[in-house]
């Protein structure tokens, strides 16, 4: 349940943070955000007699909401986030229902991972592993960022990437083939 969670603490630890777990989670705002993410989530997918479940949501959605308007970060429990996430900054990251984010990816303050389509079919992004996505950058409609994609600020995605593209734009075009191993620890 608390996978996701804990290997995000166990990130931050391994580059430099001597932090208790609790005074991480009292002080990192992205930490909360994910703390509620993996209990509305498996809440979400426990099975409960219908009435129990409903009594066991409410004070959830109370939490999740009270954390999307403290942060400022809208993580829908329908999302998909693989183990890893690092929301090192508060305010304005928005994922759409639907969003899969892959292991160990970054996304900035300001990021919108949004509906949208492309080709008259309709969805949300899918990010693979090791993506950063910098500040203010917009990801738009069904595109999948490969693994080691990197999105420069800013930038406004419209179309899938390959593995280790760096885009930058509006729209988005390939800049580089590098990959994002400078821009994730």
């Amino acid at each position: 349940m608390f996978d996701i969670f804990r290997t995000d603490v166990g990130n931050r630890r391994r580059y430099g943070c001597t932090d208790s777990t609790l005074r991480l989670l009292v002080n990192q705002q992205g930490l909360w955000t994910i703390a509620c993410y993996c209990a509305g989530n498996y809440l979400a997918r426990h099975t409960l007699p219908p009435i129990l479940h409903q009594m066991v949501m409410i004070p959830s959605h109370v939490w999740q909401k009270s954390v999307e308007m403290t942060t400022g970060i809208s993580i829908p429990l329908d999302c998909t986030i693989s183990p890893g996430p690092h929301i090192g900054h508060v305010g304005g990251i928005i994922l759409r229902p639907g969003v899969k984010i892959g292991s160990d990816c970054n996304p900035s303050q300001g990021v919108t991972l949004g509906l949208g389509a492309s080709k008259g079919i309709w969805g949300a992004p899918t990010l693979g592993i090791r993506v950063y996505v910098a500040p203010d950058a917009k990801v738009i409609g069904p595109v999948h960022l490969a693994d080691g994609t990197v999105v420069g600020a800013k930038t406004v995605v419209i179309h899938s990437t390959s593995e280790s593209d760096l885009v930058a734009g509006v729209p988005a075009r390939v800049i580089s083939d590098k990959g994002s191993g400078a821009y994730i620890r």
